[in-house]
């Protein structure tokens, strides 16, 4: 009878008020009767597992079959009315209303539109067919953006009307994980950080597609083993997410279980986060954990509970135990350097983890980056060898990468380092690759601790290489004047972590003062020397003077570059950087755009013109040394291509007087006509439009609006053979159905292009 108290009074006291939810728009059913529930297969904000990297559920899905009409259920105009031309899969109509004087959007997705772009609509009017077997509808916040902002259309105290659900949702499963890992540990024996992880089906009718949906609500708490009173209670009540609003999709494999997760499975990370409001009002899923340590161990008993948007709640306890058993990794060991110590010979350095359980290292090594073996573990690497010097007769590259490893009984593995290597040939060059680039997660574009940068420089050129961390130089354990050239990579590292410390700037000053060859690439280094507001006027004179650039704008609104004509560059065109579909290991989303100053030229310039790599030769610091700098304001890291790797970093090197056994060109495959889909697509503000031609010819390429009108000419030249990218930026254009067609006289096709503001 207590328990079943206790059960009552902590149900009741999971509810929590959310902020920033004001969106009590309601609208009925799209399909007829309107006034009438319809069956859901698909709910808001749950795990999709069609894209690689999985995503939220960004709409509401209603069955029914291919060619059923869909209503308008509120009045507007006609923003996007779209047909896919193919199976209408991606097809939709959007619908802007204006409710008490502020825009509200609904998106009637998979369905094939009988409206056009600009028509009034009234509720009831059919607007589009089902394309296959549902419609999914997106509802957006009132006034708010497009693609980030989606709402439950199932939520509270809006949406959907009528909508009585008799269905409760049901946890099948409670699992637990050490945090931000896959090592799972028993209930009876949970130490450390632990992440738990649970299976929810939420029921929205009878069939199998209605029962295995999202969950609305999730929580738990840790009660006392009797469980009539609470031990921990995590921050909203427990309540860890409530899907009225979706998060950002960069979070979805930490809000859910993604080796777990998939399309009709939804299993979530219920640690994680900062409980259901800070979740509601960021859209940020922080990793998260319960720290057992901060309870006496001892028997427990978790409570987790789901509820939906109507109250229909389950709730499931387990026992618990905790114990002091060691189940946290050490922390990470970072590599310092790489670097060849006579013929033969090289030395690997790294810097200590401080964790007082730390025992020794684990060394791994691959000739190609990509299968890794063990070289020595922790019994000759021993907590205090922080360097280790191996003979190497191979002129290959060597890929070596670190792990920490505690002296627990069941021993526990840190996060491996960044991967560094070197290449020792006997061929008159030796180059420094520096590894500026530590910054990832939160704002970053790069998610992981430890990245495998180094590989894509390494690639582009066939010279003997070390490599090292920027610290090394900034602290004087790498003495830049001994090597031919340094490359040095920033990627998008940004004011937060300083692009190039003071210290750094010493070293580089001294480095081309007296006649070294710095290439360096990162898409904030001017933004963060000259552009932020916290730039020093020693940062402006370093970019001024060193970098011979000056800042221009923080986005260039182009993924597309080209070298200039005149230049070592020129010939490489149409070189795509920063989309993961064309082979970027992230997404750069704000490139600088540069500008030449005291003496440099342009070498390299994005799609839309402005500059994307500068180059000088000439003294700098000292009148009788002559340097060479070859900057890219964009991660070179990020060009998708290896033939356009290797191209660029051929070009750089012939800059650099240094000859290259690559030979620099373009390679153009025989190809036929072709004009592809652009990518991405829906787009905002850019896309890449990608084409072939077989034979050198006028080509043109226009853009023109719904209505014909002709926007914008994208090409206007003679062209070919070979395959080509043009990149359209659509800035200044409103949201809706666009055309591009390339014209030759011979050939013509067109294509759809979607801008989604």
């Amino acid at each position: 009878m207590r328990l079943h108290t206790a059960i009552l009074f902590l149900l009741i006291s999971t509810s929590i008020k959310l902020v920033g939810q004001t969106d009590t728009v309601k609208y009925q059913w799209p399909i007829s009767p309107l006034g009438v529930q319809k069956q859901v297969t698909g709910t808001f904000a749950e795990y999709r597992s069609t894209s690689a990297s999985g995503h939220y559920h960004n709409g509401t899905d209603i069955p029914a079959s291919a060619g059923t009409p869909v209503y308008a259920v509120l009045p507007g105009v006609v923003a996007v009315a779209y047909d896919d031309g193919s199976t209408g899969y991606d097809s939709y109509v959007r619908v802007t209303s204006t409710i008490n004087g502020v825009s509200k959007n609904l998106t009637y997705y998979h369905t094939r539109p009988s409206v056009s772009v600009g028509q009034q609509v009234v509720i009831g009017q059919q607007i589009s067919t089902i394309a296959i077997d549902h419609v999914h509808l997106i509802d957006y916040n009132l006034g708010t953006s497009l693609t980030d902002r989606q709402i439950n259309a199932l939520r509270q105290n809006g949406g959907l009307t009528p909508y009585v659900d008799t269905w409760k949702p049901r946890i099948r499963y409670i699992k637990f994980l050490l945090d931000n890992s896959t090592t799972f540990v028993p209930m009876g024996g949970l130490g450390s950080k632990i992440d738990i992880i649970v299976h929810i089906e939420e029921a929205n009718g009878t069939s199998s597609s209605a029962q295995n949906n999202g969950a609305y609500q999730v929580g738990y708490k840790i009660l006392n083993v009797l469980g009539d009173s609470v031990v921990f209670n995590p921050p909203d009540n427990g309540s860890r997410y409530i899907y009225n609003n979706k998060p950002k999709d960069q979070y979805v494999n930490i809000n859910f279980y993604q080796p777990e997760s998939n399309t009709s499975q939804h299993v979530y990370s219920i640690t994680n986060g900062g409980g259901a409001n800070y979740v509601a009002s960021t859209q940020v899923v922080a990793n998260n954990f319960w720290d057992v340590t901060q309870h006496p161990y001892g028997n427990y008993k978790l409570m987790v509970w789901t509820t939906d948007c109507r109250g229909n709640a389950d709730t499931q306890y387990v026992n618990i135990t905790t114990t002091d058993i060691d189940l946290i990794p050490p922390g990470q060991a970072n590599l310092r350097y790489v670097k060849m110590d006579s013929t033969g010979y090289f030395t690997i350095g790294w810097r200590k983890p401080a964790d007082p359980d730390l025992k020794g290292y684990r060394l791994f090594y691959s000739s190609n980056g990509t299968g890794y073996s063990l070289r020595e573990d922790e019994n000759i690497l021993k907590k205090d060898v922080l360097e280790r010097t191996y003979s190497y007769g191979s002129q290959n590259p060597l890929y070596l990468k670190v792990s920490s490893v505690d002296s627990a009984t069941m021993p526990n593995l840190g996060i491996q380092s960044d991967v560094y290597g070197i290449r020792m040939k006997n061929d008159g060059n030796r180059i420094l690759i520096v590894d500026g680039f530590n910054r990832y997660g939160g704002t970053g574009s790069w998610a992981n601790p430890y990245h495998e940068f180094i590989l894509r420089y390494a690639d582009a050129f066939s010279y003997s290489f070390d490599s090292a961390h920027n610290s090394e130089v900034e602290n004087g354990g790498i003495n830049l004047s001994t090597y031919n050239a340094v490359i040095w990579f920033l990627g998008d590292e940004s004011t937060e972590h300083e692009t190039i410390s003071d210290a750094e700037k010493v070293k580089i000053a001294d480095y081309l003062d007296n006649g070294g060859k710095l290439f360096i690439s990162g898409s904030e280094i001017a933004y963060d020397l000259e552009g932020s507001g916290s730039a020093a006027s020693g940062d402006i004179t370093f970019l001024r003077n060193y970098l011979r650039a000056k800042y221009v704008m923080d986005n260039s609104n182009s993924k597309v570059v080209a070298g200039a004509d005149g230049t070592v560059f020129s010939g490489l065109s149409n070189i795509v950087y920063g989309l993961t579909g064309y082979g970027s290991p992230y997404v750069e989303d704000y490139p600088d755009a540069i500008d030449t100053v005291n003496g440099s030229q342009i070498m390299l310039k994005y799609s839309t013109l402005t500059n994307a790599g500068i180059a000088y030769t000439g003294a700098f610091g000292n009148p009788n040394k002559t340097g060479q700098v070859v900057y890219f304001a964009f991660p070179f890291e990020t060009v998708g291509y290896a033939t356009d790797r290797t191209n660029l970093m051929s070009a750089v090197f012939n800059y650099f007087g240094i000859s290259t056994d690559v030979e620099n060109h373009v390679l153009t495959p025989e190809v036929g006509y072709s004009l592809e889909q652009n990518y991405p697509n829906p787009f905002n503000p850019s896309t890449v439009i990608s084409y072939s031609l077989p034979q050198k010819q006028h080509v043109t390429i226009k853009v023109y609006d719904i209505m014909g009108k002709e926007i914008t000419k994208l090409v206007d030249e003679e062209k070919g053979p070979g395959k080509f990218l043009v990149e359209f930026n659509a800035a200044d254009l409103a949201s809706g159905v666009y055309f591009y067609q390339l014209t030759t006289n011979d050939f013509s096709s067109v294509r759809k292009l979607i801008l989604m503001k």
